[in-house]
């Protein structure tokens, strides 16, 4: 018997996709840090203790707080913040080399002659969030255009895991992101250190033709 091999996406020859729950639930996500001091509630984690499960739906590390998780046992209907994963945001993949199962940020440079640029965030193959950035080297500075993640995928992280990755590409240049219209958008936006505007860029309008 010859035996065939396993595709991305695949466990035991099944696809892998988490619609059934078997890699356990989604739960939130936090770029990758220094040494955690408390958790995402704000208890501190030295006191009481915490955990360092892997979470096999993102295939990412994470912690749990074991206070959160007590709180969470009275309050079913607590928001589920105890344990969350950790996703390295400097750790990005090219398109045609991304792994096709877990939770991973996916990057494609600026096209030739543009200097607008996307990462994508992938859960199992699959997007579920991505940024688009603007950067001028001459400059050292850059844009954050637009950040969208999939309406069941919100109030998770990871739209902050984005604007992390995208930062993390260019750290050293000077951010600005616009103002975006609409609740949910503001709502967000009103998290991120950034300018509103940037300042005026020759080289941005020599690429997209205005003057």
């Amino acid at each position: 018997m010859v035996s065939q091999p396993v595709a991305d996406g695949q466990v035991g020859g099944a696809v892998r996709s988490g619609a059934r729950g078997e890699f356990g639930g989604l739960i939130p996500v936090r770029p990758t840090t220094g040494t955690l001091v408390v958790c995402l509630r704000g208890h501190r984690l030295e006191l009481y203790g915490q955990l360092k499960p892997f979470s096999h739906r993102y295939r990412l590390h994470a912690t749990l707080c074991e206070v959160r998780r007590a709180h969470e046992a009275c309050e079913p209907g607590a928001r589920r913040l105890a344990e969350w994963a950790h996703l390295d945001a400097t750790s990005q993949h090219a398109a045609d080399a991304a792994p096709g199962d877990g939770l991973v940020l996916v990057a494609h440079p600026p096209p030739a002659g543009t200097m607008a640029g996307r990462i994508e965030l992938r859960l199992d193959g699959t997007e579920v969030g991505r940024v688009t950035v603007t950067t001028c080297t001459p400059c050292q500075a850059a844009t954050l255009d637009y950040v969208h993640v999939g309406a069941e995928y919100r109030r998770l992280g990871f739209g902050r895991t984005l604007v992390a990755a995208a930062v993390a590409r260019a750290p050293s240049y000077r951010w600005a992101a616009p103002l975006p219209d609409g609740p949910v958008a503001q709502s967000f936006r009103a998290r991120i250190a950034m300018h509103r505007t940037a300042q005026p860029c020759i080289h941005t309008r020599e690429t997209t033709g205005h003057r």
